[in-house]
């Protein structure tokens, strides 16, 4: 059986002898906005508040032990809060939640607060929220950091429309029945 050539909306061209004159960032970025992804809350309490940055960099790593794992940039707000040992949440949002994750996806977000007086930082009215103890922050060429979390409690909310970001904007998909 012989296989179909990829048909591609860009080119990326040969690799050069170079790696800095390789895949262009942009290229890359459209690249990905093909690639839909989950719509998450990061937060985690510093002191008296919460910090918390929208994150579509999120992914599973293992079931046993249940660990995941974000990737966020160097200015993303709960990134300083994010050390060895300390608590964080991840709260999938729901397709109503498009404006929560439009606020959070600003270094200084400005509005009432989703997240509970105390206890972890879970937004009220996710999807699902993953509480988790980060087990190690990694430094990543290009400053972002990828920051491991060892899930220590699930809270579950009610069965919405999942918000995925494609595209470069917010959509949704029907959860089923």
């Amino acid at each position: 059986m012989s296989r179909r050539p990829i048909q591609g909306g860009f080119d990326a061209g040969a690799v050069p002898d170079d790696p800095n004159d390789g895949v262009r960032p942009g290229d890359f970025r459209d690249a990905l906005s093909w690639w839909a992804s989950t719509v998450t809350v990061v937060a985690a309490r510093d002191e008296d508040r919460v910090l918390g940055t929208t994150v579509t960099s999120f992914a599973p790593v293992s079931a046993d032990p249940p660990l995941v794992v974000v990737s966020l940039g160097p200015s993303a707000q709960v990134l300083p809060a994010l050390k060895e040992g300390s608590t964080f949440a991840v709260s999938l949002l729901a397709r109503d939640q498009k404006g929560l994750a439009g606020r959070y996806a600003d270094s200084f977000p400005v509005g009432p607060s989703p997240f509970p007086a105390d206890g972890p930082p879970v937004v009220e009215g996710a999807l699902v929220a993953l509480v988790c103890q980060v087990a190690s922050v990694h430094p990543v060429e290009g400053n972002a950091r990828l920051v491991t979390g060892r899930v220590e409690e699930i809270r579950e909310g009610q069965a919405e429309e999942p918000l995925l970001y494609w595209r470069r904007s917010y959509a949704g998909v029907d959860a089923p029945k």
